[in-house]
């Protein structure tokens, strides 16, 4: 029961989602722009950040 509860929320998907909507479904978009042609990184980090994100609030994916 407990792992149920567990994942329920993921914050990095809720974020991304949340993003999305305000961003019309352009947030990926504007982010790389923003790290990789503004500020010279090599990607916006946006899944990795999605998945660290999500780890917090969801510890069944770290033991899959």
């Amino acid at each position: 029961m407990e792992d149920m509860i567990g994942c329920k929320i993921k914050l990095g998907t809720w974020l991304e989602s949340f993003i999305d909507w305000i961003t019309f479904g352009n947030g990926k978009y504007y982010a790389y722009i923003v790290a990789v042609k503004w500020l010279g990184y090599e990607s916006c980090g946006c899944d990795e950040r999605k998945d660290w994100l999500d780890n917090l609030t969801c510890k069944k994916k770290n033991n899959e």
